[in-house]
């Protein structure tokens, strides 16, 4: 039974390791011998270093066993892996000064057993003591190196979770932006443009205008942003005047807005199309042919780096599908604001009777 016990161990034992081992051992108990023999000039018989050593094997081995059990459990095993020790150093010197009695030399008439142990004692507990030193190093340099391995293992686990995660978010930021950007053939569509405004121009200057205002937003939505994806403040603003002065054009009707726009914003960046989209809310979902409601429209930055963005119109109707559009609208440019300004902006929406007001802060 106890044989295919230590047959059933070794089997779980992997080759390589096992293999390592015993050329360890071997290298180990090569250098001893020799030792011995260079000092005294002479061997014991084999069979004897066999049983030595493999009863200091059997401590070593065992007393690893043990530091697993002690410090690769519970807390509460400390104590009970103490007694263990002790136990086991115990019947280490019991086993081993059986062996001594039994295979060491012939007794002499006068044997002393006093004279036995005194000499035995001192010597086997150093021996023991010994191979329990080299399992602390072995157990311990295991360990260290397990414990670096998971650390780096872990380490290594969180860069590439990190890196993932900044890739999906600039593949998702690109492809935000190229959808905005990249959904008509830019050379196309300002050659179509071009012509349209040549021929406009011969019957209607308002026409020709309107078409060179709408060129030069489309030409901006369709600008490459910086390596940082954000343009230039001014740029933006520029365009939501374009915006307001196409919009006059386009209806019959005056529209009443005051627009109110603070000075060098040359100095800020921004990720482009958020103002450009909210300036284009007001006239979409805003009624502003009202004079005695005008529309109003604020833009300023303070020295902190702070933009402020602040629009009140009349509600235009409570159609159901265009305040499903403007939701849908509202929540394609929070998702981008938390791509770029994640906990550094405020997005505020309040519906004061039969106004409709936003007003979005921003850190730059």
């Amino acid at each position: 039974m106890t044989i295919n016990l230590i047959k059933e161990k070794l089997r779980l034992i992997p080759r390589k390791l096992l293999a390592v081992h015993m050329i360890c051992w071997i290298f180990f108990i090569t250098y001893e011998l020799v030792f011995v023999y260079y000092h005294v000039g002479s061997l014991e018989r084999p069979y004897i270093y066999i049983v030595f050593y493999s009863i200091n094997l059997a401590l070593f081995y065992v007393y690893i066993r043990l530091l697993n059990y002690t410090f690769n459990g519970p807390k509460n095993r400390y104590l009970s892996g103490l007694s263990l020790f002790v136990s086991t150093i115990v019947l280490y010197l019991i086993v081993k000064g059986i062996a001594d009695h039994i295979l060491g030399d012939p007794k002499p008439v006068q044997y002393d057993s006093n004279v036995f142990v005194k000499a035995f004692v001192p010597r086997n507990i150093a021996r023991a003591f010994y191979f329990v030193l080299l399992g602390t190093f072995y157990w311990s340099a295991k360990h260290i190196a397990y414990f670096k391995r998971q650390a780096l293992e872990s380490e290594k686990r969180q860069l590439t979770i990190e890196k993932d995660h900044a890739e999906l978010e600039a593949q998702l930021t690109k492809s935000r932006n190229a959808y905005l950007q990249h959904q008509i053939n830019p050379h196309m569509l300002f050659n179509a443009l071009n012509f349209v405004y040549n021929s406009a121009q011969k019957y209607s200057d308002d026409a020709a205008n309107c078409i060179w205002l709408l060129s030069e937003i489309m030409r901006f939505s369709l600008e490459e942003a910086g390596p940082d994806g954000k343009i230039n403040l001014a740029r933006e603003v520029e365009q939501v005047e374009n915006l307001v002065a196409i919009n006059r054009y386009r209806f019959r009707e005056p529209l009443y807005i005051s627009i109110e726009l603070g000075n060098d914003l040359s100095r800020c960046k921004i990720i482009p199309l958020i103002l450009l989209t909210l300036t284009e809310n007001i006239f979409k979902h805003g009624n502003l042919t009202d004079p005695n409601s005008p529309a109003s429209l604020k833009l300023f930055t303070d020295e902190t780096g702070n933009l402020t963005f602040y629009s009140r119109n009349l509600k235009k109707s409570k159609n159901g599908l265009a305040r499903q559009r403007k939701a849908l609208g509202l929540q394609n440019i929070r998702l981008r604001m938390d791509s770029f300004y994640k906990g550094n902006y405020k997005l505020e929406i309040n519906e004061p009777g039969e106004f409709y007001e936003l007003t979005l802060t921003l850190k730059l």
